[in-house]
Order: structure tokens, then C-alpha cells, then sequence
């Protein structure tokens, strides 16, 4: 389908959404545990950048009709490692938070786990075909789930309903934008699914906004640990 230079510009809001959102929570996480801060940064930084390359592969080919594969594809090559950084991060600060201890060689797990679906996806890729998007792509599923479930977990836990209910908006509309990818694509229609994705990722800046608040207020004089 064609794409319009509208609808190119308009893929950036859910990407300075998703940045806001994920500000809040590593800073959240980074009051707690300082290797577990780094780790939610650079998570954060792939999903951001993913985001950025997705959109501006979009906005390019509207304004020129260049197909730029490798701006596409690299959605998938970020996310998956981005959310598994960031979920392992928030899962060590969630310990922290219950005043437990975390993991030792926090890097090893999660890095194993990224490395594990990288060879997958190398191996998968030199038989031909998009097989490896589908591994790359489970990745980015079920490390997306676990950060917003930790997120519902802990909104639940402290009170925080509201951020609770807009996270798990975040997550169905996820997982209907997914399954509305595999449908027949109209300029009608990618509008609307770009209006759903703003919308989920509105709301997940939201979320994460109150959320990281009633933490800082409830663990104002945690020390942060090195």
C-alpha cells in the first residue's frame, strides 16, 4: 500500500509516547539499583531506536517511494533485545522494592537469553525467507508481556489502579495491533491502527508517569545500591 507523508509524521507520536513512558520507568528502576538502571537504559535506548528507524522508514517512502529494507527490519532486531534488557531490569528493582536480594552477573542472564534468538535468527536467515522476523519477533512478545505485567504487578500492589488499567490497555493493543498487521491494508485502515498504537502508547506514558510518582513518594529513602 502506499503511505502518505501524514501518516509518515504521524508514526513518531507513538515513538516520543513510548520514550516518555519508558523515561519514567528507568528512573523508577534506577532509584534502586544503579547496574540495574544502566541495563533498563540501554533496553530503553534499542525500543527507542527501533521505534525511530520503523517511523522514519515510514516517512521515507511516502516522501520518496524508497523502500529502505534494513530501516524496516530493524524493528524487529531492537525490540526483542530492548524489552528483555528492560524487563530483567525491572524484575532485579521489583526485588529490591520487596527487599530482597538480586541476581549476581545481572548482564549474563538476559544477554544469554538475546543471544540465544540472535543465532537463531542468524541461522534461520541464511536458509532464505523472513523465518527469522517470527523468532525475533517471540522474543519481542513475550519480553514486552513480561515488562507490562511486572508494571500491572507492581501498579496493583501499590495502589495504583488506574496505571494498572492503562497498562493493560498497553498490552491488548498490542496484541490486537498484531493481528490486525496480518489484515488486508487500506490508508483507512493503517489509520487506524496508527490511532491505536498513539492511543496505547499514551497510555502507557501515563501509566508509567504515576506509577514511577507513587514509588518515588513510598521508597523516598531507599538507599540506591551500586
Amino acid at each position: 500500500m502506499e503511505y502518505t507523508i501524514a501518516m509518515g509524521l504521524e508514526d513518531f507520536l507513538p515513538v516520543i509516547f513510548s520514550g516518555i513512558g519508558l523515561y519514567f520507568v528507568v528512573h523508577m528502576i534506577g532509584r534502586f539499583d544503579k547496574t540495574s538502571g544502566r541495563m533498563a537504559f540501554w533496553g530503553a535506548f534499542l525500543i527507542i531506536l527501533g521505534g525511530v528507524f520503523k517511523a522514519s522508514w515510514k516517512l521515507n517512502i511516502a516522501a520518496t517511494g524508497q523502500d529502505i529494507v534494513w530501516m524496516a527490519d530493524s524493528l524487529f532486531l531492537l525490540l526483542g533485545p530492548g524489552f528483555t534488557l528492560l524487563s530483567w531490569a525491572l524484575f532485579s528493582a521489583q526485588l529490591i522494592m520487596a527487599g530482597k536480594d538480586i541476581p549476581r552477573m545481572m548482564w549474563l542472564r538476559p544477554l544469554l537469553v538475546i543471544a540465544l534468538f540472535v543465532v537463531g535468527a542468524a541461522a534461520a536467515s541464511t536458509q532464505g525467507g523472513r523465518t527469522w522476523i517470527y523468532i525475533m519477533l517471540t522474543l519481542t512478545t513475550f519480553a514486552n508481556l513480561a515488562v507490562v505485567v511486572l508494571l500491572i504487578k507492581q501498579s496493583n500492589q501499590q495502589g495504583v489502579k488506574t496505571a494498572a488499567g492503562l497498562f493493560l490497555f498497553n498490552i491488548i493493543a498490542v496484541f490486537a495491533l498484531s493481528g490486525m498487521a496480518r489484515m488486508p491494508q487500506t490508508v483507512s485502515f493503517q489509520w487506524i491502527e496508527q490511532g491505536l498504537q498513539t492511543l496505547s502508547q499514551g497510555a502507557f506514558a501515563i501509566a508509567a508517569y504515576q506509577l514511577a510518582q507513587d514509588t518515588a513518594r513510598r521508597f523516598n529513602n531507599v538507599p540506591v545500591s551500586s
